[in-house]
């Protein structure tokens, strides 16, 4: 019985312990001059665009495009305003994919309760 608890909690340990790390993500700055695919833009020119929501209100700045490699971007990382309900956070990491490009207008398809979820970046 003693035997059966151990590899029971063995198994948990296990468990818990990829859960961690499928959580613990390597992001890296993309080079200035990578093309971001969906915007037909470099990454230099991304940083420091606004971001606006689907009603077309600013919320935020851009601060870095990130991704697995310098070569690949595959997020972009927001600094919030305290605007419709975002709140004032700094250095979110939200895929790239949740963004499209009006025009001029960088807008997020988020909502703030879909945000406070993300990842902080730590760079």
């Amino acid at each position: 019985m003693k035997s059966m608890s151990l590899v029971l909690a063995a198994a948990a340990l296990a468990s818990l312990s990829n859960v961690a790390s499928a959580q613990t993500s390597t992001w890296v700055e993309v080079d200035d001059k990578t093309m971001v695919a969906p915007f037909n833009v470099d990454a230099d020119r991304l940083e420091d665009m606004d971001v606006h929501n689907a009603a077309g209100q600013k919320i935020g700045e851009i601060e870095d495009v990130i991704g697995a490699d310098r070569a690949t971007a595959t997020a972009l990382v927001v600094d919030f305003d305290d605007q419709a309900g975002y709140g004032d956070r700094d250095d979110i990491i939200v895929p790239i994919e949740r963004f499209s490009l009006d025009g001029v207008k960088l807008v997020l398809k988020d909502d703030a309760a879909t945000v406070a979820a993300y990842e902080v970046y730590k760079d």
